[in-house]
């Protein structure tokens, strides 16, 4: 606790400020405090007649894992009591203490998220538990709450998977999408399929450091593991026992190459292929012939009774069309079904098993690229490329989960600090979690209705182990349950607030290996009047206003300068070292004709600002364009004379990021200029030499790819194409 102090008396004025903030999160609909304390020794009686013996037992778990409490059942003297409402919104309820502890509900459900609640109000000492007196009305926003856990990249105990579950029921998510099949491993038991588990389960090599680092190198350990159906059965009893429901996902037709690795004959080659060591996308997929589909259909037959949630997830996502051109029996499937082309041929696949799984009384959801060559009639789409495919999906009548990368990928950066582990790239901040709304500002009324809710997605191939987990999850999870749960979101303030004082101590108590970058000083860069930058810093984002100058650097005038600046953070946290490149148009005044898109757009001051963006990417050290052409203007102080122009820009295609294949350069000193211009596959840092130019301004014209070949990650997609820095020396 002592570890925040410094956040306290800020916190205390921010708490005294809003009538209704609370220690609960996510935040409730209604909190009003009176002045006042119950008090109890660390026992609570209930009357176990208000409620069923599943909702008893649950409130002798919370007590015992939240705050080492017991609940002793008694007609006697009850100190909490229970009362059940009716006509209320779905899974409300409320909670009044005063002399007693009354919770009203509406459904088991709701009555578990009151006790959560409850809890949050419980402060421990000296083996008295005090509760604060105070009345609490609350209900959900979305009824789709949810956390995607991908063990397939990596694989999670079943200790741990039920861990992840506790504190998820604590900040009252109800949905756990489980990924148990890629390319890198096949994580269930399919007892008619046993070369599923002892082939596709385990990989005999594992790609090291980042997708991207040249050379690649692999770990050679052999690694993997499965979940038989009795521990599958019995992580699914112990969530619903929390009131989360589990889907499964089955991937289909792509990200397959674990299930080929076993059994190759249902791929359009036949070839015995490896499990996948490397992260991406791979052409050999589930073929289309009638086989595969029969196969895969034996597999959800054994996958359907262990879940008893209405959805199965297919997957549908990244499915590179390579081999399905190539294949005689996928062309003759096209030709016997009077199919256009491979994109319907994967709806014809999806419909097979949305029929299938609708026969057998569950829901089909898939991710986005279902939509691709006609939605199948039942399905439900999980909208992760953005919100365009679940305003698409909703505009058919369909429903809808929203996870756009932009908010909802807790596998990307939270931090902009060197120190922060490796991630896939990206960057997804606390604050820009809280602010997430699954309802875009384009989305009609009518379309809105279909929106079920959100999740948070963690991908793991950049999350090798638990504590890692838990460093990617926390407290952005909380972050998700808050803006997917509350009617009225708190500002990031008041919610940071609350945070810091009250659940980092509790994530502490549990051992929960939380992320603290929220805390850490924001460092930020400004233009200069005259031309260069200055680098400033807050002693702690999100709370302190104040800011304090750490360095002035002017705009080189002959010689190219580098500077390396150390800026320290606090007791606990590394100092900070930035490289700044004083080049000709640091600072300068950038006009653009094509805007960045809203997701990657840092300002303009990103790409002459000297600070070179690093690898792996970070979303914000990049102006990210989804165009396959960007036109800006450089507009410098005052006429200098240019001899070499360096362009850099990122190519990561398994991100769907390209590098520029040409460019047009103006070189403009009073209203006139040169043209330069070239179709060029350009390296990640392009060098134009320029004969002693004097100019005042330079237009900008940068090319990309059309369209994402195919066979690559995306293909058929507007590549982006991501620019930082511009040096004119």
């Amino acid at each position: 606790m002592l570890k925040y102090a410094h956040f306290f008396i800020f916190i205390t004025v921010l708490l005294t400020a809003s009538a209704q903030t609370g220690p609960i999160l996510p935040t409730p609909a209604v909190y009003q405090r009176v002045n006042g304390q119950f008090v109890c020794s660390g026992n609570l009686v209930v009357d176990p007649s208000e409620i069923n013996p599943a909702l008893l037992q649950s409130f002798k778990d919370l007590a015992k894992w939240s705050h080492q409490m017991e609940v002793t059942p008694s007609v006697q003297n009850p100190m909490v009591s229970f009362k059940k409402l009716t006509n209320v919104k779905q899974d409300s309820y409320s909670i009044n203490i005063s002399e007693r502890i009354v919770i009203s509900y509406s459904s088991d459900a709701s009555c578990f998220y009151a006790l959560t609640s409850l809890f949050q109000l419980a402060t421990k000492q000296d083996g008295q538990v005090s509760f604060q007196q105070c009345f609490v009305k609350d209900y959900p926003k979305f009824q789709w709450r949810g956390l995607h856990l991908d063990v397939s990249r990596h694989f999670f105990t079943p200790e741990e998977i039920k861990r992840f579950i506790d504190l998820m029921a604590y900040y009252k998510f109800n949905t756990l999408h489980w990924h148990l099949t890629d390319d890198q491993g096949w994580r269930i038991e399919i007892k008619k399929y046993p070369l599923l588990t002892e082939i596709g389960a385990f990989r005999d090599s594992t790609v090291n450091e980042h997708y991207t680092t040249y050379p690649r190198t692999y770990n050679k350990v052999r690694y993997g593991g499965f979940y038989t159906q009795e521990q599958v059965k019995e992580i699914v009893a112990y969530a619903a026992s929390k009131y989360i429901q589990v889907v499964p996902e089955i991937e289909m037709p792509g990200h397959a190459r674990a299930a080929l690795a076993a059994y190759p004959q249902y791929s359009c080659t036949g070839e015995h292929l490896g499990v996948e060591g490397l992260w991406g996308v791979f052409d050999d997929i589930f073929c289309s012939k009638e086989e595969s589909i029969l196969f895969l259909q034996d597999v959800l037959s054994e996958v359907i009774p262990l879940f008893p949630s209405a959805y199965i997830h297919v997957g549908g996502d990244e499915a590179p069309k390579t081999r399905w051109k190539a294949c005689p029996n996928c062309q003759a499937v096209i030709k016997a079904n009077g199919l256009h082309d491979e994109h319907e041929l994967q709806s014809y696949f999806i419909q097979r098993m949305d029929a299938f799984l609708t026969a057998n009384g569950k829901k089909l959801i898939g991710w986005d690229e279902i939509l691709e060559g006609g939605l199948s009639p039942n399905a439900t789409v999980m909208s992760w490329r953005g919100y365009e495919g679940g305003i698409a999906a909703a505009s058919q009548g369909h429903d809808v989960v929203m996870c756009p990368g932009s908010h909802c990928y807790f596998d990307h950066y939270q931090g902009k600090g060197s120190d922060e582990p490796l991630a896939i790239g990206g960057f997804t901040s606390l604050e820009k979690v809280l602010s997430f709304d699954p309802i875009p500002a384009n989305m009609t009324v009518a379309q809105a209705a279909y929106v079920l809710g959100a999740q948070g997605n963690l991908w793991t191939e950049y999350i090798a182990d638990y504590q890692k987990l838990e460093y990617m999850a926390y407290p952005r999870a909380i972050a998700l349950s808050t803006a997917l749960w509350s009617e009225t979101k708190p500002s990031y303030n008041d919610f940071l607030a609350v945070l810091v004082k009250y659940h980092f101590p509790f994530l502490e108590k549990k051992n929960v290996n939380f992320s603290q970058t929220c805390l850490k000083p924001e460092i930020f860069t400004k233009r200069k009047a005259n031309g260069g930058i200055e680098i400033y810093k807050t002693p702690a984002k999100g709370i302190i206003a104040s800011e304090e100058l750490i360095s002035s650097i002017p705009a080189a005038k002959r010689k190219i300068k580098a500077h390396e600046i150390v800026i320290d953070q606090g007791k606990s946290i590394p100092a900070k070292q930035i490289n700044v490149v004083a080049h000709k148009a640091l600072g300068a005044q950038i006009n653009f004709q094509t805007p960045p898109n809203p997701k990657f757009d840092n300002g303009s001051l990103t790409i002459v600002d000297g600070q070179l963006g690093a690898r792996p990417w970070k979303g914000n050290e990049w102006l990210g364009f989804n165009t396959d052409s960007v036109s800006f203007d450089i507009i410098l102080e005052k006429p200098i004379k240019v001899k070499e122009i360096r362009i850099h820009s990122l190519h990561d295609p398994n991100s769907w990021i390209w590098s520029i294949q040409g460019y047009e350069i103006q070189l403009i000193k009073f209203g006139h200029g040169v043209n330069i211009s070239e179709d060029y596959n350009m390296d990640e840092t392009f060098i134009l030499k320029i004969k002693d130019k004097k100019v005042k301004q330079i237009h900008v014209v940068l090319y990309g790819l059309p369209k994402i070949p195919e066979g690559q990650p995306g293909a058929g997609n507007t590549p982006w194409l991501f620019i930082d820095e511009i040096e004119i020396r």
